[in-house]
């Protein structure tokens, strides 16, 4: 079984998600640099406060969770360039986010069929979304030399969606299995939104996917002692 959070920390939670969302749309810059920093400021404090030891893939989460930090930091100051940075710190995160799925105990071997068909759907929804994303490279030469890697991203992306997807016998599998495909939505849509086309509400919709997501993986794999 996993260790559910209190209501109130849920409650409390939303609320600084919705904050953070109200002070980036609404231009409230303290409100929103406030509240960003504080949506995986609170899950690494939850984290921290849960009495159960401390194994291998809960110190790769834990550093995972860090670097997200790190990268929502670098995303939300606008006035230096710091895209790059916050790419590389979500990198880092879903490549430690992959391991600390793939070491937990209970972790073991599927049938080949199951995972060449996890595998296959996020994999095609990976090329087709960066054969969209494509001609918006060609299009602008400044974009090209982001191209490589956001290959590299979109692939790691796909690595840790798999890993969360064959989870399969482990307790909160469905959660953060959801937490995976809501991280994927949400990075999707920012892309589409700096490159292909901005659009109403993509704030709105980018961090409470966000939100949700980091909340769904770190609350269900954390195992009652």
């Amino acid at each position: 079984m996993t260790n559910p959070p209190a209501r109130w920390f849920l409650l409390l939670f939303v609320a600084v998600t919705g904050l953070e969302i109200l002070g980036d749309v609404s231009g409230v810059r303290w409100l929103h640099y406030g509240c960003k920093p504080l949506i995986m400021g609170l899950l690494l404090v939850w984290s921290r406060q849960q009495s159960i030891p401390t194994s291998r893939s809960l110190w790769l989460l834990r550093v995972g969770m860090v670097f997200a930090l790190l990268g929502d930091v670098f995303l939300m100051i606008r006035e230096v360039d710091l895209f790059g940075l916050g790419l590389a710190s979500f990198l880092v995160m879903q490549v430690l986010y992959s391991l600390s799925f793939s070491t937990t105990r209970g972790f073991g071997p599927v049938s080949v069929k199951m995972v060449g068909l996890y595998a296959l759907s996020f994999v095609l929804y990976s090329v087709f979304f960066l054969a969209n994303l494509r001609p918006a490279f060609v299009e602008k030469p400044a974009l090209q030399p982001l191209w490589i890697p956001v290959l590299l991203y979109v692939f790691c992306l796909t690595g840790m969606g798999l890993m969360a997807s064959l989870r399969r016998r482990l307790p909160g599998y469905g959660a953060v299995l959801l937490g995976a495909i809501l991280f994927i939505l949400s990075d999707s849509a920012i892309a589409i939104n700096a490159f292909l086309s901005p659009f109403d509400g993509a704030t709105l919709f980018i961090m409470s996917t966000y939100a949700a997501a980091q909340y769904l993986i770190v609350t269900n794999t954390h195992p009652t002692k």
